[in-house]
């Protein structure tokens, strides 16, 4: 951990960690758009006040995870400077149109995203990388505290696991709920446990992430496919559009994406549904294996148990 060293002896510095976990996606000209989650650290520098304080720890916490809510926190997070980007708007929707060569199929594809403004955060960047989207949060926060404060320094950093941790990233949107999860664009870097009785199933596991999910992938129901083919309980073969269309309270979202990223759940795209739709694809991998455990994740710390 870098903490930065105070300049005076009437400077200090603190930090608190995992203030907050950020879930979002973002587009990559490389691979096109993938979730991720993030623990969020923060050092902040300042003069001492009369109680030998640089700042209130609460009041510090309580900031960066306003600014994360009302910023970039469950939004699709896009890299304006590449130029594969291409942004329009009518009547208060935006409309993007995101080219990417993807890694994955090493095919060009755009991808298009029609939703309600506060969707997407633009970031001036070329790509995205932890290092810039810590920067921008920094700026943020810097803009919400005290004047007497001299630096702010967030921090980002992936859930560390272990070398043989089976994780995917995902993307999805629950029309049904009230706040920015019904953001079609919204994403998690999740883990996935698979054990049969106290034996923990790492092929299976990785069976999961690499063969049926393909590492990245957006989750979406028969409900929302508007155009393209698809079948429930698989993710589609080619890189074929799909279109995806919800309407929730905050407004209506559109995407235009390859079939093989999109997984489809039912019957909404929930991390409960996305872990029994799983477990019914364990039934047929492994129809002889009983006493089958899942436990699918959602971001960091939470998610759903399924039993087979």
């Amino acid at each position: 951990m870098n903490i930065p060293i105070p300049e005076t002896p009437n400077t200090g510095t603190i930090f608190v960690n995992d203030i907050a976990t950020l879930d979002c996606a973002f587009f990559d000209p490389s691979s096109g758009i993938s979730g991720q989650s993030w623990h969020v650290d923060a050092h902040v520098t300042g003069p001492l006040d009369d109680n030998g304080f640089v700042y209130d720890f609460s009041v510090l916490k309580s900031v960066v995870r306003h600014v994360l809510k009302s910023t970039l926190d469950h939004t699709l997070i896009i890299p304006v400077g590449s130029s594969g980007i291409n942004y329009s708007e009518t009547n208060g929707v935006e409309h993007w149109r995101l080219h990417a060569k993807t890694k994955l199929t090493n095919t060009d594809f755009e991808w298009v995203y029609e939703c309600p403004k506060g969707a997407v955060y633009p970031i001036r960047a070329i790509s995205l990388k932890p290092s810039i989207v810590a920067q921008e949060l920094s700026r943020l926060v810097k803009h919400r505290l005290s004047s007497t404060i001299q630096n702010i320094n967030i921090q980002i950093r992936q859930e560390t696991t272990a070398p043989a941790t089976a994780s995917y990233h995902y993307t999805h949107g629950i029309s049904g709920h009230e706040g920015a999860c019904q953001r079609l664009f919204h994403g998690h870097r999740a883990m996935i446990e698979v054990y049969q009785g106290p034996e923990r199933r790492c092929d299976l596991e990785h069976f999961i992430v690499r063969e049926v999910f393909g590492v990245h992938v957006h989750f979406a129901t028969p409900t929302q496919v508007k155009a393209g083919s698809f079948e429930v309980g698989q993710r589609g073969k080619d890189s074929s559009p799909i279109t995806l269309s919800i309407e929730g309270s905050l407004g209506r979202y559109e995407a235009v994406l390859p079939s093989n990223r999109v997984f489809i759940v039912e019957p909404v795209p929930s991390v409960e549904c996305i872990a029994k739709q799983v477990a019914k694809v364990l039934q047929n991998q492994e129809p002889q294996s009983k006493n089958l455990r899942l436990v699918c994740y959602e971001g960091i710390g939470k998610g759903a148990v399924m039993e087979v």
